[in-house]
């Protein structure tokens, strides 16, 4: 089917049902979350069944959304990485500009996790990867529903669901050498990996802050809204840490947004009993609070409106810094 007229089918379908509440996003968030997180998925590691029933389920609510397939008619972008035996794949929907262009703003969220460790048949092996980074999946697809509900935007988006993060970010790196849109012509990638389920926040920060330029245009965004920019010195140390650090090596802006830790009229939150990323704890728990996700998902997607219609004058200063040693 033409993609413009597939594009018109799926506003046509979605203009005749009335546009998400805050509960209906919540519920959404918490079914992608449930699903990817899920012992049924044992962890989805690299080279596991679990992680090709993972991409599986993203393709399935790419198609569902009306995302157009990103790879020569195919939602999947394969590639090997040494040691496997089978390939991975990143995930990859599009939704067209407006008018043609190559230029193109891209979202990621890497949906692989650690998969299950061998046991001797005592306690959890498996890393069921909730917050790192099943969450951040359920991110990337609530946000290309928000961009269907739309008008068709001023670039080309591309939202790729990366396989391969955790060990050694190679999707990320197969996609900056296979951009669906020229690697020039992206105008910044904005990546999920963790999101808020600490409950209402009024505090965010971005990673990187250094070595990039656009830093002040975030924050001009975020306080239009209310947002209070606080980022903790820590986070200096995370420059090669996510997917964008592909991007910000190949001289392209890229950005990781995540939510401090003051309640909305400024009271700092206590700690909250999550289970450590990188283990069996990362698991949904009682202590998940869903309510923020609407607000975060909502400055993102300020943030990309602003770029889609101010691409130019954003650089990356020190691409070497990115550069994984």
């Amino acid at each position: 089917m033409d993609h413009t007229l597939k594009r018109c089918l799926s506003l046509f379908l979605l203009a005749s049902t009335p546009f998400m509440s805050h509960a209906q996003l919540v519920d959404r968030f918490k079914s992608h979350t449930s699903y990817l997180a899920s012992d049924e998925l044992k962890g989805r590691g690299t080279g596991s069944e679990g992680i090709k029933r993972a991409a599986e389920y993203v393709e399935m609510k790419f198609k569902s959304i009306g995302l157009d397939p990103g790879v020569d008619g195919s939602y999947y972008q394969p590639f090997h990485i040494a040691g496997y035996s089978e390939s991975e794949a990143n995930i990859i929907g599009v939704i067209r500009a407006a008018v043609p262009t190559d230029r193109s703003l891209v979202f990621t969220a890497h949906y692989d996790a650690l998969g299950a460790t061998i046991s001797n048949g005592e306690g959890d092996t498996i890393h069921n990867g909730a917050q790192d980074n099943a969450v951040g999946v359920a991110a990337l697809i609530e946000m290309a529903r928000l961009f269907m509900h739309g008008e068709p935007p001023l670039q080309n988006l591309v939202f790729v669901a990366t396989a391969g993060e955790e060990v050694g970010q190679y999707g990320s790196l197969f996609y900056v050498e296979n951009p669906v849109f020229p690697l020039t012509e992206i105008t910044i990638c904005l990546n999920f990996d963790g999101f808020n389920v600490t409950g209402p926040r009024e505090d965010y920060f971005v990673m990187p802050r250094q070595g990039v330029d656009f830093i002040d245009e975030i924050r001009s965004i975020a306080r239009s809204t209310g947002w209070v920019y606080d980022p903790p010195e820590w986070i200096d140390g995370m420059d090669t840490n996510f997917d964008t650090a592909s991007f910000l090596a190949k001289g392209v802006p890229a950005l990781t947004l995540w939510t401090g830790t003051r309640m909305i009229g400024g009271k700092k939150a206590g700690p909250i009993p999550f289970g450590s990323i990188h283990t069996p704890d990362d698991e949904i728990n009682p202590y998940w609070n869903w309510e923020g996700v609407e607000a975060h998902l909502k400055l993102y997607k300020r943030i990309a409106d602003f770029f889609l219609e101010h691409p130019e004058g954003i650089t990356v200063t020190d691409p070497e810094r990115f550069v994984r040693r």
